[in-house]
């Protein structure tokens, strides 16, 4: 429960990083698209400056021009105020004018400018990085006669400008100038904190992503362990169930028998004729045979789960099995048809084990055809499923419908001579190498089992 509640913090906290970096872009990217409608608001706002200054300066400005020194001095305090009233209506934008005669400035003023940088009352001067782009197009505003707009970066900063001649005089004494920072040093350096903030976001969202990918991996990698042990442990169970109802069929199997040895040796304590006694040691050897072979199949289930396996062709098993029982078909005058696909993958198990069976089904299908018949048997690649199919099919009396559910149990036969744990063992082995095998629904005489192995990975 806390792994998952860890694991849950974790993809939260991921994506709050990554929600947090794409606002902080966002936010960005809609300061960046709306620049081009605060330069409309801007030059719409510093033409009205631009017009409202030269009126108001028109009655200040004297008929002849200042030359000296004091001259400059009182013109520069008589436009000071007049730039200070108009400007501070319009935050932001600072502005004063252009003396002709004097080639300097004069009436700067900034009122709405930062109150930690106060603007010292003697300055005339424009900033110093603007300075000469506002003197090139207040020159212009002379010439031209007419206002003039512009938008330009100059330093760290990116400027619009508007100049206009004073009074309707020509030449004008004088030119006002305004400028608002579009974008200053503050601004920039906010976007690049903003910027900043942003890869930053990223960055610790995709180191989160990282940890929760691997703490996600051991996650899964536990879980598919757990997984491994629960079915290692199911199919333990599930085999401790079949051991159950195979000692109880052993203990049935067995019994019978013994039963018979011991009739047969009370009937030698009573027997005088020792002549008798050949055909009493036959049902002997008959019993003590049939327990052998009880047994012989009892330790095939013990060692075909630690049996060795290795990648093999099926095809050989088949063509090896046949070539077995080809003696005991033609005595029984059974023909052994085989259909083995060319291409066939090789599959991973053990050889005995996976002949075994084949052996045990093909021996069945020869002993459901004492008078002869066919015993077919076809390989195929079913891509689709990763499988490879084998199908023996005889032509023989077949399994009825009651014998079909208890086929595959252990001990279970239709042959009093059987020892009903061919098909167990089949079964058994197939499951352990995790395929499986079935008898197949059939219209014509005759059985046919179906065998499905895994394709080998690569």
């Amino acid at each position: 429960m806390s792994s998952a509640w860890g694991t849950r913090i974790q993809a939260a906290l991921a994506m709050a990083l990554f929600l947090g970096s794409l606002g902080t872009l966002l936010y960005n990217s809609y300061a960046a698209t709306t620049l081009p409608q605060h330069e409309l608001q801007a030059r719409t706002s510093l033409q009205a400056v631009s017009r409202l200054l030269a009126d108001a300066a028109e009655s200040v400005l004297p008929k002849s021009p200042a030359r000296s020194p004091q001259q400059l001095d009182d013109l520069h305090a008589a436009l000071l105020p007049v730039t200070n009233r108009v400007l501070a209506t319009f935050s932001g934008v600072e502005g004063g004018f252009y003396l002709r005669d004097a080639d300097r400035f004069a009436g700067y003023g900034f009122p709405t400018a930062d109150g930690h940088h106060p603007v010292d009352v003697r300055r005339t001067d424009p900033p110093p990085l603007e300075t000469p782009l506002i003197r090139v197009q207040a020159l212009q505003s002379l010439s031209e006669q007419t206002p003039l707009f512009s938008v330009r970066d100059v330093g760290p900063s990116r400027v619009m400008v508007v100049t206009q001649a004073v009074g309707t005089a020509r030449p004008a004494p004088a030119v006002t100038w305004a400028m608002l920072r579009l974008t200053g040093p503050e601004q920039l350096g906010g976007q690049l904190r903003r910027y900043q903030v942003s890869v930053g976001l990223a960055l610790a969202g995709f180191l989160c992503s990282l940890a929760l990918a691997f703490t996600l991996t051991r996650s899964l990698a536990g879980q598919r362990t757990a997984q491994e042990q629960l079915r290692e442990e199911l199919r333990r169970s599930e085999q401790l169930a079949s051991l159950g109802k195979l000692l109880a069929g052993l203990a049935h199997e067995i019994r019978n028998p013994l039963a018979g040895i011991r009739s047969t040796v009370q009937l030698w304590q009573r027997m005088r004729d020792p002549a008798k006694m050949t055909g009493s040691l036959e049902a002997v050897v008959e019993a003590t045979a049939r327990l052998d072979e009880i047994l012989t199949r009892l330790l095939h289930f013990a060692r075909t789960e630690h049996a060795e396996r290795r990648p093999l062709q099926v095809n050989d098993l088949v063509v090896e099995t046949f070539r077995l029982l080809d003696a005991h078909a033609q005595d029984q005058h059974v023909v052994l048809e085989s259909d083995l696909a060319p291409t066939l993958p090789p599959v991973t198990g053990s050889p005995s084990s996976l002949r075994q069976v084949l052996l045990n089904l093909a021996t069945n299908a020869l002993q459901a055809m004492p008078s002869g018949g066919t015993l077919r048997c076809r390989t195929r690649h079913d891509k689709p499923a990763g499988m490879v199919e084998v199908t023996i099919a005889d032509t023989g009396s077949g399994v009825s419908q009651s014998d079909r559910q208890h086929l595959f149990e252990p001990f279970f036969t239709t042959r009093p001579e059987g020892t009903g744990l061919g098909l167990a063992l089949c079964r058994e082995i197939l499951t352990q190498h995790g395929g499986l095998i079935e008898l197949m629904t059939r219209q014509e005489p005759g059985a046919t089992f179906r065998i499905l192995l895994p394709v080998r990975e690569r």
